[in-house]
């Protein structure tokens, strides 16, 4: 845009009259402080703002033609100036005769001044010999658009006056800048220098219209009459819930939902396409979980947000162009915790131990004591038939990562096992996944130390076979150590006597030097990771 010219000009016009004047003090030769063709160039006239120790008695300005050589013939020269206080600044001159030069542009200057003690200086500058654009009648109807009246009209009217002949006539078919916040436009006048646009305001703030000439020829516009102000006029609004208290399950989203109005006309009308501002709050600086539903036709909205505990919802109309932000609403939301059981297993060990274990997550929030059990059960088919073998209670860790609980018990050789929260009214009923746990039980069957009686020195042979309960049946279990233990009378430990192992059919037997009465058993102490424990039949024999 021209714009940045002109103001270019306006700022070296105002340069040279309001330039500083020195204190006066003798022998000082006269100073130039500039030159210029004011804020109305159109008239033609020259402006020189001076100063000096003594009243200047002479001035003379020598113009020179744009873009002349040093050299070159004046092309003209005033002396016709006389004080003028238009400006509100002393030490200020101008012409009297309007100058009517041939072309327009940047004329160079050399002023030549003279003071009553005789002293003279001759300095340089530029005279801008150019059109002046005039804008009249600058209007934007309405000037306060509101939210059922948005389109502005821009209006206005340019004349221009032209130094070289002194002429004011209407600017026709010339091209106009209208400078507007985010609308900036190109328009043009008509034959009678009018123009006219439109804009829709979608700013809540005011906006700053300005329109600017663009003729073809150097140019400076006054500055009466550049702007107007348009500020948008904000209405108010309300919002009608539907209920003021929603009920979910955690994890659930809950719906807010309403009518949303605004007040024109003198009356309340339905809000259509507006933002509606849902915001939860639990009180205690939670996350910032929100919905913005746009209200319809009808100023129908519902917003649909997943919160993780208790709290309010605030609903508010948002501020807009045109509307006033409503008074809050408030929507209290009931959450039911979500909890969860997690990290569930169970192991049975090789004595038939079952020890579960897992974590109990519940949120942000710890359950009272009574609440805060957990209950281990067992199923013989996964399905049917749970029941509760233990209740434990967990503690320790985080309620949001897991509490960990523990518990064990004596459990059937094989089974289905899973964990069960009952929670209350602040907590959901959770369930583990359910894992099977299994191990194959086994025994000695013919377990017998003989002879009975036995000398002492003798051998003692123990005899006996391991079976295990497999696909159904009792069947050999061989390969596997087998330890004899024996108990000497009167004693109530036992000790090792060493081990064997047993042969296809399941059977062993190991022999034993004879040395006191006591009592013999066989026990496979040690199974494989599959098997539980078993021992035999306790045989007492006498050694004589």
């Amino acid at each position: 845009m021209r714009r940045k010219s002109v103001l270019a000009c306006a700022s070296v016009a105002a340069g040279l009259l309001l330039g500083p004047v020195p204190a006066a003090h003798a022998a000082v030769a006269p100073v130039l402080y500039g030159v210029g063709s004011g804020d109305h160039p159109g008239e033609g006239l020259v402006w020189v703002s001076a100063s000096s120790d003594t009243a200047l008695t002479s001035i003379t300005a020598h113009l020179y033609a744009p873009g002349s050589a040093a050299d070159a013939q004046e092309v003209t020269e005033v002396s016709d100036f006389t004080p003028d206080s238009s400006t509100g600044f002393a030490n200020t001159w101008r012409t009297t005769a309007p100058l009517r030069l041939a072309d327009l542009g940047t004329y160079r200057v050399k002023v030549d001044l003279t003071d009553a003690d005789g002293d003279t200086t001759t300095a340089e500058g530029t005279y801008q010999y150019e059109l002046e654009a005039n804008l009249t009648d600058l209007q934007a109807t309405p000037q306060n658009p509101d939210y059922e009246h948005q389109d502005v009209t821009v209006s206005g009217g340019f004349t221009v006056t032209d130094p070289r002949t002194g002429g004011t006539t209407p600017a026709a078919g010339t091209e106009v800048d209208l400078e507007i916040p985010n609308h900036d436009r190109t328009t043009t006048t008509g034959t009678d220098g009018r123009f006219t646009a439109v804009y829709t305001v979608d700013d809540p703030y005011s906006d700053t219209v300005n329109a600017w000439l663009r003729p073809a020829e150097p140019w400076y516009q006054s500055r009466a009459n550049e702007s107007v102000e348009v500020r948008a006029v904000q209405s108010q609004t309300r919002v009608t819930l539907d209920s003021t208290d929603v009920y979910v399950k955690a994890g659930q989203p809950a719906a807010v939902s309403g009518t949303a109005e605004v007040y024109v006309g003198g009356a309340w009308k339905p809000l259509a396409g507006a933002v509606v501002d849902e915001v939860w709050d639990d009180g205690d600086g939670g996350p910032g979980v929100a919905a913005r539903p746009v209200t319809g036709a009808d100023g129908r909205f519902t917003g649909s947000m997943t919160v993780p505990r208790t709290g309010r919802v605030d609903v508010q109309v948002r501020t807009g162009t045109y509307l006033k932000y409503s008074g809050y609403q408030t929507v209290n939301v009931y959450v039911a915790n979500k909890t969860s059981l997690t990290s569930f297993t169970a192991t049975l060990n090789k004595y038939s131990e079952l020890t579960a274990k897992g974590l109990l997550i519940t949120g942000r929030q710890l359950p009272s004591d009574a609440v805060n059990k957990v209950e281990l059960q067992y199923s013989a088919d996964g399905r049917t038939g749970w029941q509760t073998m233990k209740t434990v209670t967990p503690s320790g860790g985080e309620t949001d990562t897991g509490m960990p609980f523990k518990g064990t018990f004596d459990a059937p050789y094989k089974g289905y096992y899973r964990a069960h929260f009952k929670g209350n009214s602040n907590f959901q009923e959770s369930y583990s996944s359910v894992v099977h746990a299994q191990r194959t039980p086994t025994r000695i069957i013919d377990g017998n130390a003989s002879p009975e009686p036995v000398r002492k020195g003798r051998t003692i042979t123990y005899k006996g076979k391991l079976q295990h309960y497999t696909s159904g049946a009792w069947k050999a279990y061989g390969g596997q150590k087998v330890k004899i233990l024996f108990r000497p009378k009167g004693s109530s430990s036992w000790y090792d006597m060493g081990n064997t192992y047993t042969h296809s059919d399941g059977t062993f037997s190991k022999g034993f030097t004879a040395s006191k009465d006591g009592t013999w058993v066989a026990v496979l102490l040690y199974p494989a990771g599959t098997h539980l424990v078993s021992s035999g039949r306790e045989d007492y024999v006498d050694v004589t």
